[in-house]
């Protein structure tokens, strides 16, 4: 009821002939009967389709990735697309040479978003995601050097050669693409088997393989929205800058690191411009056409008129309880350049064959500076027929691993090492073994006997030596022989080291004296490299190799001889000084 009377006093308030009626006194503020009409909302447009050369339409599936593409999926495209631009200049002048679309390149993008480094479930690998068979059919080579799978101009020649060959063969774009997706094979019984050659129809009646149906309508989709950016809201995003490089000859066998440092540029930029290259090194025995940035060409080219070091390489087969530090180091190269040539992180595994970089000269030993004890039970053992070797432990074993490959029991060398038989083994152990006389030893890691200091157990040097040998680090032994009249006293002082450090050394006991002829082993200690301001600070060494010092104000013999660890006695006998000489400042000398 007072609804009915408040719209009876509305209708009636209000003049005939009028709509607007002052209120109170406020001429803009006005009542009005007029019905609000809403604004009829108009449909978006529909992208346009009319700048692709590749049949398309908007049917269900390809309308689906649309969607998917504008939304939940734009954070895929959108780095895709970003991606393209450092590729399409290249990409799709090769596609028209070959009388493809331009829009092609957007296989591609759905193949591997332009990665040259992806690498599928399948095995299929680089930009355009091609198998080994498919791409030595299309003259991609493919070696322990050379992957062109990755390559992205050498891909893409074979993408459009490929792809060509499947559009002839099915005379539409929609089931070239399931092809390229699942194989001819695939495509071929799916048409048997529904008795139609149209796409659509296949994927309806699920003839086709579930990735091939998904497949087109998503490469069309992409299409599409790169046709008309905007529209799908990705005018705004910067693509990378296109891809710039020249071609330069260098010879074979070389590295890229130093190749990149006579060109001035990083190993990463020389990497990332030739993905093919799979050892970071051109292939040996022939000279290789290297992109490289066209600012650092110039640079290249000076330093490729110089003496270039190329490398030879060896196969090298993995040895039992080996590590590739100790390859690196018993070849004279770095690990990291082991690594990087043979791609590998761990430890390969005994009988595994790698390459290993020749170098001229002679290597640095892997057992060079460790002091190798060997407590043996006070014990004799029946080895008539047996040769002794020693294991050293560098990778983790047990005792049964150890025990099988040299072919005795696990009892055998915990009795021979005094150890206990069911206890783990830790690195840094030498194992005494006998085995064999037929048994190879080029397939183990064994340690020079003349290497190793073997000491009976629970002996008064055992605990000297023990103590010493976790200290050692970085040394380097230096051959001593014993003079009349000498004593431990005086040749420690002598090369500054200790005389607990000479005993431990040689295995000695504090009973054991010296004999005149006597060979020792002196361990002296490394010093690390100045770097660094401490290296402008450091003695240069003339053109014979000499270390000299320029004496400064306020120096003396003695503080020189201290700062550099030698006596005065030699510092006077190298630089042919008198008793009473003099230094000066400038005065330049030759330390021993």
């Amino acid at each position: 009821m007072v609804l009915e009377v408040l719209s009876a006093l509305i209708i009636l308030a209000a003049p005939t002939g009028s709509t607007d009626t002052p209120w109170s006194g406020h001429p803009s503020r006005s009542l009005t009967t007029k019905v609000p009409v809403e604004r009829e909302l108009q449909p978006a447009p529909p992208p346009r389709l009319a700048g692709l050369q590749v049949e398309a339409n908007l049917n269900g599936p390809v309308r689906h990735f649309l969607e998917f593409f504008k939304n939940r999926g734009r954070f895929i495209y959108g780095p895709w697309y970003a991606k393209m631009g450092r590729y399409q200049a290249m990409m799709e002048p090769i596609l028209e040479a070959h009388g493809l679309p331009p829009e092609i390149i957007y296989i591609c993008m759905i193949e591997s978003g332009f990665n040259p480094d992806a690498v599928s479930r399948a095995a299929a690998v680089g930009p355009w995601q091609f198998m080994r068979s498919t791409g030595g059919e299309y003259d991609l080579r493919f070696d322990e050097w050379i992957d062109e799978r990755r390559d992205p101009v050498k891909a893409t020649v074979a993408a459009a050669r490929h792809l060509k060959d499947l559009h002839n063969r099915y005379g539409g774009w929609p089931l070239a693409f399931a092809a390229y997706n699942a194989g001819v094979g695939n495509v071929a019984r799916a048409i048997k088997k529904a008795n139609t050659n149209d796409f659509w129809r296949l994927s309806a009646l699920g003839a086709l393989p579930y990735g091939a149906t998904q497949y087109a309508p998503k490469a069309l989709a992409a299409m599409i929205v790169g046709t008309d950016p905007a529209y799908f809201g990705f005018a705004e995003i910067k693509r990378d800058a296109p891809w710039s490089f020249e071609e330069i000859l260098v010879p074979g066998g070389a590295d890229l690191e130093r190749l990149a440092k006579l060109a001035g540029t990083s190993f990463a930029t020389l990497n990332r411009l030739n993905p093919e290259l799979r050892r970071g090194f051109t292939p040996p025995g022939e000279d290789y056409s290297l992109r490289v940035p066209p600012a650092s060409a110039e640079a290249l080219h000076k330093g490729l008129a110089k003496k270039m070091r190329t490398r030879v390489f060896l196969e090298y087969s993995m040895r039992f309880g080996e590590r590739l530090i100790d390859v690196a180091r018993d070849h004279g190269v770095s690990l990291r350049t082991l690594r990087r040539l043979n791609k590998v992180e761990g430890e390969p595994p005994q009988g595994k064959m790698i390459l290993v970089p020749r170098v001229k000269g002679k290597a640095k030993g892997a057992d060079d500076g460790e002091l190798l004890v060997i407590q043996q039970p006070n014990l004799e053992f029946v080895t008539d027929g047996l040769k002794e070797v020693f294991f050293p432990i560098r990778r983790r074993y047990d005792l049964e691993t150890v025990a099988g490959f040299f072919g005795v029991g696990p009892g055998q060398i915990a009795l021979w090492n005094g150890l206990d038989r069911h206890g783990a083994l830790r690195r840094g152990m030498v194992l005494r073994i006998f085995v064999d006389q037929d048994f190879d030893i080029r397939t183990a890691k064994l340690v020079d006997p003349a290497k190793t200091m073997r000491l009976t157990a629970g002996s008064d040097a055992v605990s000297n030596v023990l103590v010493h040998a976790g200290k050692t680090g970085k040394i380097k032994r230096v051959k001593h022989v014993v003079r009349r009249g000498q004593s431990l006293w005086t040749i420690a002082k002598r090369h500054g080291v200790t005389v607990k450090a000479i005993r431990a050394a040689n295995g000695m006991s504090r009973r054991k004296g010296l004999s005149p002829g006597q060979t020792l082993l002196i361990p002296k200690p490394k010093s690390a490299r100045p770097r660094g301001k401490a290296a402008k600070r450091a003695p240069k060494r003339g053109a014979r190799g000499r270390t000299s010092y320029k004496v400064r104000r306020g120096d003396s013999l003695w503080k020189i001889a201290k700062k550099f660890g030698v006596t005065v006695k030699a510092l006077k006998r190298r630089n042919g000084m008198r008793r009473r000489s003099r230094l000066r400042p400038g005065q330049r000398l030759v330390i021993p």
